[in-house]
């Protein structure tokens, strides 16, 4: 009953400090890569092909009319190396594709239909990673992102940002990250957030673990190819929409808190296929223009979503 009560209270803890940040957009950062002792688990140079696809089943706008469904295809690549003794380096490039189906009669603001359609991100980041001892790592990361419309300016949908932190081994299955990391906004000013992070191997099947994403998932591993979980997180992107917009060179953004039920696979070493189904309890839309001056907004009625993906390891 104790273990029971800790693992709720740490999930109650993780998911009110997510929503108080807005964390950097996909793909996120191998944060936890850094934790004591990985020159044992990853002596070589490896590299790790990530694809995933989800549909946002269509939902009300609550505070605007008309509803939205939203597509959304991705992928990444991590090349991670040691780098002399007891330091590693990891590259990942990555992209992501979404495209929002506003109904027709849709607006964040009047005669504003279609607020935005199909927003593309890229993101090259890198994160240098230092054990220090049987307890202690630290990591330094940066990464750039472009995110905006098909027919954005390219130059105004860059941000970038960089940071830093420690993870400390507390136990001999319990590591904990902290840190923090500064992001440049679209338009002007900067994001400042905390990194945290928690990787706990209760026993033998049994994990809780942030998963390098700011929420917290509980798992079960009932055998070496199955793995099952449950858990929430906060995602939060932004983006410069197109010069021709009703609002040019405006920007958008989407805040959400999808609750996930995940069901993993792993047939073989080098390959993990994956399923979730699950709800997004909380949804965001913001319009704001050029000087990020908000001009509309509207919660997203809670809607089912489901997404499947894979995971490849060389």
């Amino acid at each position: 009953m104790s273990r029971f009560i800790t693992v709720v209270a740490g999930l109650t803890l993780a998911s009110a400090g997510a929503l108080a940040q807005e964390p950097t957009t996909r793909p996120r950062q191998d944060i936890q890569g850094a934790a004591p002792g990985f020159d044992e688990r990853q002596p070589t140079l490896h590299v790790l092909l990530n694809l995933d696809t989800s549909y946002r089943f269509t939902g009300n706008l609550q505070d605007a009319p008309g509803d939205v469904g939203i597509f959304r295809t991705g992928g990444s690549v991590t090349i991670t190396s040691p780098v002399l003794e007891r330091n590693r380096l990891s590259v990942t490039l990555g992209s992501e594709q979404s495209w929002y189906n506003f109904s027709p009669n849709a607006a964040l603001i009047p005669g504003d239909p279609q607020p935005w359609s199909h927003i593309q991100s890229y993101t090259l980041g890198g994160n240098f990673s230092t054990q220090w001892s049987e307890t202690l790592s630290s990591f330094v990361l940066g990464s750039i992102n472009f995110a905006g419309e098909g027919g954005a300016a390219f130059g105004n949908g860059f941000t970038g940002g960089g940071g830093g932190g420690v993870v400390l081994k507390l136990a001999e299955n319990f590591d904990l990250t902290a840190g923090v990391f500064v992001r440049s906004r679209l338009g002007n000013g900067v994001y400042v957030f905390p990194i945290l992070g928690i990787e706990w191997q209760i026993d033998k099947q049994w994990k809780l673990s942030s998963e390098n994403q700011f929420g917290l998932y509980l798992s079960y591993q009932p055998s070496e190819q199955w793995r099952l979980s449950v858990g929430a997180r906060y995602d939060f992107y932004e983006f410069r929409l197109e010069n021709d917009n009703a609002v040019p060179s405006g920007i958008g953004s989407d805040a959400r808190v999808p609750v996930t039920f995940g069901v993993d696979w792993t047939p073989m070493p080098n390959l993990t296929l994956q399923a979730r189904v699950g709800a997004m309890v909380f949804e965001k839309l913001k319009l704001r223009d050029s000087g990020r001056n908000t001009l509309g907004w509207s919660d997203v009625d809670v809607g089912l979503f489901i997404s499947g993906g894979l995971v490849l390891r060389f």
